[in-house]
């Protein structure tokens, strides 16, 4: 029963101070959302994950990349390199995960409102 009343009760507090809510849950969803990013990355990377992609594909971005990051003054890529597949493939885990991200983000709400309320 003491968990329907703390149910019943976010809305109240919601009511109370939206504006705090929704910069919380902002705040919140882009920290999920960029805290993930470079963790997938470094997984993909560190283990050597090999994505199945066409090789040709492949070697024509990382030739486009490449032409892109030497004009920018950086090192090119190898054209066998899965760097930028597996920047894409964290980015679409990411976004994939979009449900979960904006449920953690609901459930953290509350909680994250009031630390920045009390932070004022």
């Amino acid at each position: 029963m003491d968990r329907l009343k703390r149910l019943y009760s976010i809305p109240q507090s919601i009511k109370k101070a939206p504006g705090t809510h929704l910069v919380a849950f902002g705040i919140l969803h882009e920290i999920t959302a960029i805290v993930p990013l470079p963790l997938v990355y470094y997984y993909l990377s560190a283990n050597d994950v090999k994505i199945p992609f066409p090789e040709q594909i492949l070697e024509e971005g990382n030739k486009r990349v490449g032409k892109m990051m030497q004009y920018l003054g950086f090192e090119t890529l190898d054209p066998k390199s899965q760097t930028m597949l597996h920047l894409a493939t964290s980015y679409a885990v990411v976004k994939a995960a979009m449900p979960l991200r904006v449920g953690l983000s609901l459930l953290l709400t509350p909680g994250f409102a009031r630390l920045l309320q009390f932070r004022r």
